[in-house]
């Protein structure tokens, strides 16, 4: 449940705002009625189409996954040094150059 709260959310708006604008409900001022009604049944479209796409497109957060080990070289990188001897590099586009 804890993917689906923010569609949820904008399914309840979407909701409140459908009531608000095709109920039209008498013991509201009327300008109420159509900027509130409308900002909510635009607003939780817009807010249950992008939370129903995140819980698409992001993953759940798993937590009895283990993380990945990194290498560790670094005791490699002390026992093998990079040559030192090297006095110039070969560009990348040397061998057109010869």
């Amino acid at each position: 449940m804890n993917r689906f709260r923010l569609p949820f959310a904008g399914l309840v708006m979407v909701g409140i705002g459908g009531f608000l604008l095709f109920a039209t409900p008498q013991n509201l001022p009327l300008w109420f009625v159509w900027l509130g009604g409308a900002f909510l049944w635009y607003a939780g479209l817009a807010v249950a189409i992008g939370g129903f796409a995140a819980a698409l497109f992001f993953a759940a957060p798993n937590p009895s996954v283990e993380e990945v080990r990194v290498l560790k070289l670094h005791k490699f990188a002390r026992q093998h040094p990079a040559p030192s001897g090297i006095l110039r590099e070969i560009p990348a586009m040397g061998g057109f150059i010869l």
